[in-house]
């Protein structure tokens, strides 16, 4: 009960991040059955048991509505000001400051952007303004940071210039301080690596370690997490519990694990504090906490609720942390470690090295089943290997590198077990790098329900002895995922439907075009305007991946604007990509001429579309080339666009890149077939396009506007009163996210994202 209870409450805050209620309107609701449920215990103990269940879940909203809605909002003016506070929180690229002055936003936590070198609880000096963090690039199966910040509390960012820092004065800081200086000055190899392992300081780890931890799929190492302060911890029960077995009287009562477990808990802290206190940190040593008082109340064979009080606590602390990769990996993990350990252990051999190997690989592997759909989500890589990478890296680095490094901080001429520890990690860094193979890179993502429904197909694996969980697997859940399998690709490559995805890329263009029989399109890619972002990897390839797409059969680019291009470079180099289409040869632009190489090198075929082309495919859909023509010179890429016209049945979609009045007018004279349902807006609203001519041409039902913040007068105002005074309804991706319009060959439907959440909702136009 006790499990379900937690279950419940996990819900909870699941249900209150995605449908938010207000924390009034909870409580009321709560408390209103609470009289009623004594009464119902003995008469009625189902109804009771089902009421507990459902209150629980509602105090699962009520925690996480605290928080986010004890957040202060600020009325903006716009004079700066200077604001002084302490960092709390650090990345190498942004920092959580508690503010202290002025004394109106006291305590009030905020962001602010900085790649300078700044360590948790320095004082930190800041000319600039206090501003709301907009929530932006908003699009399924994406969880947005500014959202989860939002969820800690977090939700206004100071945006200015650094004036003065000062190193943090407590006693903490300058024992960290101590231990790096002491790492730097002792001559040991990889002094980077040490500091993640002893003090969470990660920012001497250069990107090409980080890249190998990652794909060898052992980069939880190298954050301060549950396996670092478990080994630590563990490392001070050992050596605690030798010294009280010296006692006769407490190893004879059997109490020397229990005296061990309680005395270890302060080095637990300990650790923590000296590691930064991150939340991640404070989350582990929470867990380590609540398994040593398990042993010490003699409960340390009920590991399943052990973990489960555990998560309780840290979500009633940290509400928001369900949502963060190092919660979800670090509890699916030792769950299915305690699980594979209770069903497989103890291991029938008397040799202490083979027991000790043997469960070494079983925790392994109960860890890597354990997180290989969570891996998969967050990471969209996954390496099959990586039980072979960590039985090789965790005892080097955790088992011996990361207690000698500790040992070496503070004992006399401790310079000699750093320079060894520095040689062990030295010697796990170059055998990583000489067996690194295997990773596989993008894996199709799974969705919330596919991860629930592995699991639950892997955890009854474990009890399949029992009657009713083999019943249950063979006449239920394998016969679910049998027809959910099925379902998925009778729908992806037999379905006779067209949606064209209007992905929300800030101020850019990215159009995912899934048409019948499973062909699948993406016209442009988006990007920064005057430079490449990499929305390829942050924005659009997780989209793809959760809409199980690996292949694409023509990704198509308008024309090379960064904010059209920029993150096609990273699409082609992870997707298989059949064809390469674009309108004109653009010899003269810097970003076209590197997709060129990249092409060249993966052998994708470049095609150049122009007028007049017609490209038919399966149920009813055909595509009409528009522009450019042959008149049109590729010195100008906005008006050398490729303009197409998707028709399916009824249905046309009028997709227009950047084009202005000029090319406009050309299409109006030479009675180009325009008219379409949908127009995606020319040049994400600019004033010198959107002709009133050419939009009552078009005759739209609906138009998408694909923009963001980046150039002042995108969109024009005069553009956006062209579609109002035409009633045509207007969608906009910087307001309304993801624009997903389907059409059956017949009628149109339109769905918007209704927040930062993931979640779609059907709209109607007025």
């Amino acid at each position: 009960m006790f499990i379900i209870v937690v279950l419940s409450f996990v819900a909870g805050i699941y249900l209150e991040a995605v449908y938010p209620c207000p924390p009034a309107r909870l409580l009321l609701i709560i408390l209103a059955p609470l009289p009623f449920i004594p009464f119902l215990i003995p008469k009625k103990p189902t109804l009771a048991s089902s009421l507990m269940v459902v209150l629980f879940v509602l105090t699962g909203m009520l925690r996480l509505a605290i928080v986010t809605s004890s957040q202060t909002y600020v009325v903006f003016e716009d004079q700066s000001e200077v604001y002084e506070g302490v960092i709390v929180e650090q990345s190498p690229n942004t920092k959580v400051v508690r503010i202290e002055k002025p004394l109106d936003f006291r305590g009030m936590k905020v962001i602010f952007r900085t790649t300078d070198r700044l360590r948790i609880n320095d004082k930190i000096k800041v000319f600039g303004q206090l501003r709301e963090m907009a929530l932006t690039h908003n699009n399924p199966s994406l969880i947005s940071w500014k959202w989860t910040k939002r969820l800690e509390g977090i939700s206004h960012e100071i945006r200015g210039t650094i004036i003065a820092t000062s190193p943090g004065t407590n006693l903490i800081h300058w024992w960290r301080d101590f231990l790096s200086r002491r790492i730097e000055a002792s001559g040991a190899a990889n002094p980077g690596i040490i500091k993640a392992l002893t003090v969470g300081d990660t920012t001497g780890i250069n990107e090409e370690t980080k890249t190998l931890f990652q794909k060898t799929g052992t980069s939880h190492i190298l954050a301060i997490s549950g396996s670092n302060i478990g080994i630590v911890t563990g490392f001070f029960f050992f050596i605690t519990r030798a010294l009280i077995r010296r006692s006769s009287r407490l190893r004879q009562r059997g109490d020397d694990i229990r005296y061990a477990a309680l005395l270890s808990i302060p080095f637990a802290f300990a650790f923590m504090l000296t590691a930064g206190s991150s939340i991640p940190t404070i989350r582990a040593t929470i867990m380590i906490t609540v398994f040593m008082i398990g042993l010490f109340s003699e409960r340390g064979k009920h590991m399943i609720n052990t973990i489960a009080l555990s998560a309780l606590v840290i979500l009633l602390i940290y509400p928001h942390s369900l949502f963060s990769p190092s919660f979800q990996l670090t509890f699916m993990s030792v769950l299915l470690i305690v699980i594979c350990s209770e069903r497989f252990y103890p291991l029938r051999t008397e040799s202490k090295i083979l027991r000790w190997f043997a469960s070494s690989i079983l925790m392994t592997v109960a860890a890597t089943i354990g997180s290989m759909p969570i891996v998969i989500y967050h990471f969209y890589g996954f390496n099959p290997f990586s039980i072979v990478y960590n039985l090789i890296a965790v005892p080097l680095m955790c088992v011996i590198a990361m207690p000698i490094s500790l040992l070496g901080l503070v004992l006399p001429w401790g310079e000699y077990l750093l320079r060894f520890s520095g040689v062990v990690l030295d010697f796990t860094v170059h055998t990583l790098e000489y067996l690194n193979t295997g990773y596989i890179y993008p894996v199709v993502r799974p969705t919330l329900f596919e991860c629930l429904l592995y699991f639950s197909l892997v955890l009854p694996l474990f009890y399949v002895k029992k009657r009713i969980v083999l019943a249950g697997l063979v006449f239920f859940l394998i016969p679910s995922a049998l027809g959910y399998s099925w379902y998925t690709y009778l729908e992806r490559f037999h379905n006779r439907t067209l949606c064209i995805h209007f992905i929300d890329v800030g101020l850019g263009d990215a159009m995912l075009v899934e048409a019948p029989r499973g062909i699948r399109m993406l016209v442009d890619g988006g990007g920064g305007y005057r430079d490449n972002n990499d929305v390829g990897t942050s924005i659009i390839t997780p989209i793809l991946l959760s809409r199980k797409i690996q292949t694409i059969d023509y990704v198509i680019n308008t024309h090379p604007h960064g904010d059209h291009i920029g993150g096609l470079l990273a699409v082609l180099k992870s997707f298989r990509v059949k064809h390469f289409v674009t309108g004109a040869y653009f010899g003269k632009e810097t970003n076209f001429l590197d997709l060129l190489v990249l092409l060249k090198e993966k052998g994708i075929p470049l095609e150049i579309w122009k007028k007049g082309e017609r490209y038919a495919f399966k149920e009813n859909m055909e595509i009409d080339v528009l522009n450019p023509g042959k008149d049109i010179s590729s010195d100008n890429p906005n008006n050398a666009s490729l303009v197409l016209k998707l028709t399916h049945g009824d249905n046309s979609f009028l997709l227009t890149g950047d084009i202005d009045r000029q090319v406009e007018e050309k299409l109006i004279l030479t009675g180009t077939p325009v008219r379409s349902r949908v127009i995606k807006i020319p040049h994400h609203g600019s004033h010198f396009s959107n002709s009133i001519s050419f939009v009552q041409a078009v005759k739209p039902d609906m138009a998408v506007l694909s923009v963001g913040k980046g150039i002042k007068g995108l969109p024009g105002d005069g553009a956006l009163d062209t579609y109002k005074a035409l009633s045509v309804p207007v969608f906009r991706t910087d307001q309304h996210g993801l624009i997903k319009i389907c059409s059956d060959g017949r009628g149109l439907t339109c769905k918007i994202l209704i927040h930062d959440t993931g979640k779609m909702a059907p709209y109607s136009s007025p």
